[in-house]
C-alpha cells in the first residue's frame, strides 16, 4: 500500500501508545525528574482529573530549570509548558507527523474523545511503526543513503 494513503488511513489508536507518566501541577520538579528516570521516560504529563494541562520535557529540564538555576523542589507548574498540544485516538498518522513537524514537538499525549488522557505517543513510536509496515524498504537500505556499490560482495 502506497505510503501517502497508509498514514492517512491509520489512526493514532493503531499505534503502540505509550503508557505516560503522570504527575499533578503541585508536583515538584525533582519528583517530575525522578519518575523520568524510573520509567525511563523522556517526558510526564501534568494531570488535574486525568486531563492534561501541561508536559514537562527533558528540554524543559534543560531549558526552564538548569538554565535558570530554579531549585529542584519548585512547583512543576512553573516550568512546564502549558497548555500542551494533545492528540486524539481518532487522529491520523498523518496529521500527527504534521503536529510534531510543525510544532517541533517529540512527544504528544494521547487522550480519548473525552480529553481523558491514555498515553503518549513519540517519535520514536511512528519511526517504529513505519518499519513494521514497510519492513523491506527500511531494513534494505544501505548505511550512508549515497553508497554505491562498487565491487560485488562475497566471493
Amino acid at each position: 500500500m502506497n505510503l501517502r494513503i497508509r498514514l492517512e488511513q491509520d489512526t493514532v489508536s493503531t499505534l503502540r501508545v505509550q503508557d505516560v507518566a503522570s504527575i499533578p501541577p503541585t508536583g515538584t520538579v525533582a519528583e517530575a525528574v525522578a519518575l523520568m528516570q524510573e520509567r525511563r521516560a523522556g517526558c510526564v504529563v501534568v494531570t488535574e482529573h486525568d486531563r492534561p494541562v501541561g508536559i514537562f520535557t527533558e528540554r524543559d529540564l534543560l531549558t526552564r530549570v538548569l538554565a535558570d538555576s530554579v531549585a529542584m523542589d519548585a512547583s512543576i507548574a512553573e516550568v512546564m509548558s502549558s497548555p500542551t498540544k494533545v492528540v486524539q485516538e481518532s487522529c491520523s498518522i498523518a496529521e500527527v507527523i504534521h503536529i510534531m513537524h510543525r510544532g517541533g514537538f517529540r512527544h504528544l499525549p494521547v487522550v480519548d474523545g473525552s480529553g481523558d488522557l491514555r498515553g503518549i505517543i513519540s517519535v520514536k513510536c511512528i519511526v517504529e511503526a513505519l518499519v513494521e509496515h514497510f519492513p523491506a524498504a527500511v531494513f534494505n537500505l544501505p548505511p550512508e543513503p549515497q553508497q554505491k556499490q562498487l565491487a560485488r560482495e562475497g566471493a
